[in-house]
């Protein structure tokens, strides 16, 4: 199991990124993004930095068709024992509104 797998929060944004499935040798992973009360399940990719680390890269994607949810991201973290957790990027949108992100994911 990779150590990328946990529970991500944002207090200010009131949002969880979950890495459930993270699998090191292809940089495929899943989980769940929930900003409010909204949660989507996401896939997830990710790249450590020459193919070791500690550096990490990723991104996610997510949509419900109904109702039409689609979220979308990147994120960045400098080592996995880091107390900074993952800055992640991204927007959230649905059938009337676009709504853009950006916040420092603790893992909890």
């Amino acid at each position: 199991m990779s150590n990328l797998v946990g529970s991500y929060v944002c207090k200010e944004l009131n949002a969880e990124f979950i890495i459930a499935e993270a699998n090191d040798s292809n940089g495929q992973g899943k989980g769940t993004f929930r900003l409010g009360k909204i949660s989507l399940a996401v896939s997830i990719h990710y790249h450590f930095k020459n193919s070791g680390g500690p550096e990490t890269s990723l991104s996610f994607v997510g949509n419900i068709d109904d109702p039409n949810y689609y979220t979308g991201g990147a994120g960045s973290l400098p080592n996995l024992s880091s107390v900074n957790g993952i800055k992640i990027a991204g927007g959230f949108a649905t059938i009337s509104d676009t709504i853009s992100f950006s916040g420092n994911f603790i893992r909890v």
